[in-house]
């Protein structure tokens, strides 16, 4: 069964000049338990896929948005905004890019965090709330948690505000984890141990993750399934090793001969236009 499937999914802008198309039927499934990857550069789409799955785009003005988005029997899209908010942070959530932008700059770590847990549990105690999110900070190597849970955010190091971002993404065990860039102010230590935590809720919780980046190494390390996306279309989809090992469309050939390589050089362009981008998906078949 899956955890989340996407279908046709269209989002525009309006314009002053005009409706603007941005996500051209956009079609993707996430099995419960299951790691898939978005890939793609800088403004194909990525980003505003997971914030759309989020709910976080539905209710902004000049916004126009088709398609269906079913988790766990669900359409998003079609839910209430009072339903659709109640799956946020609790049955789907999201670590973001960038943590500054994300925590409150006027309130110390522990009442976010108590915050974050009521949405799940609203009886929970300031007391056990603590004591909850103590033990997340924990599992993301975050040493002396009384200090971090009563500092601001601006007093700790971005590196730091990420792993708070990514506990409280876990805090309340989500079926579906949309992690975007999450290694981004990361060395890459706490990078693998955050892997690592991921892993772990899948294998503990079942929870499934949409994992997003530009970092292909990590993708083909972490993911079961990869989609390639290009200018608002999914260009390629299938097994993450079999596009890794014989990648079927040219956007795709030249994503991976664009990552810097230790011996140095340049490296090539992604041509602007091809007719080929415009190909229908191309899917590997599983390998039997």
């Amino acid at each position: 069964m899956n955890t989340l499937e996407i279908r046709d999914l269209r989002l525009s802008f309006r314009l002053p000049v005009g409706t603007v198309e941005v996500l051209h039927g956009i079609s993707l499934r996430i099995a419960r338990g299951e790691r898939v990857a978005l890939v793609g550069e800088s403004g194909s789409g990525k980003s505003v896929t997971a914030r759309i799955i989020l709910g976080l785009l539905q209710e902004q003005r000049g916004v126009r948005l088709a398609g269906d988005i079913v988790f766990q029997g669900r359409n998003l899209l079609r839910l209430p905004p009072r339903e659709r908010r109640a799956v946020r942070g609790t049955r789907i959530s999201m670590i973001f890019q960038d943590p500054t932008s994300s925590l409150n700059p006027v309130f110390r770590i522990a009442p976010q965090f108590r915050e974050v847990l009521a949405r799940a549990t609203p009886d929970l105690s300031e007391k056990a709330a603590r004591a909850r999110a103590a033990e997340l900070l924990d599992e993301v190597a975050i040493p002396d948690a009384a200090r971090v849970l009563d500092s601001y955010p601006f007093q700790l190091s971005g590196g730091m505000n990420q792993r708070i971002m990514i506990a409280m993404a876990l805090a309340n065990r989500p079926a579906l984890l949309l992690a975007d860039e999450p290694g981004t102010a990361l060395d890459v230590t706490i990078q693998a141990q955050t892997l690592d935590l991921m892993r772990k809720l899948v294998v503990d919780h079942g929870t499934s993750v949409l994992f997003i980046s530009h970092n292909l190494g990590v993708v083909r390390e972490f993911a079961d399934r990869t989609y390639v996306i290009y200018r608002g279309r999914i260009v390629e989809a299938g097994p993450t090793e079999a596009i890794f090992h014989d990648p079927r469309h040219a956007y795709t050939r030249a994503l991976m001969a664009a990552q810097p390589r230790i011996t140095g050089g340049g490296l090539p362009d992604i041509p602007e236009r091809s007719d080929d981008f415009l190909a229908p998906l191309i899917e590997h078949e599983a390998a039997p």
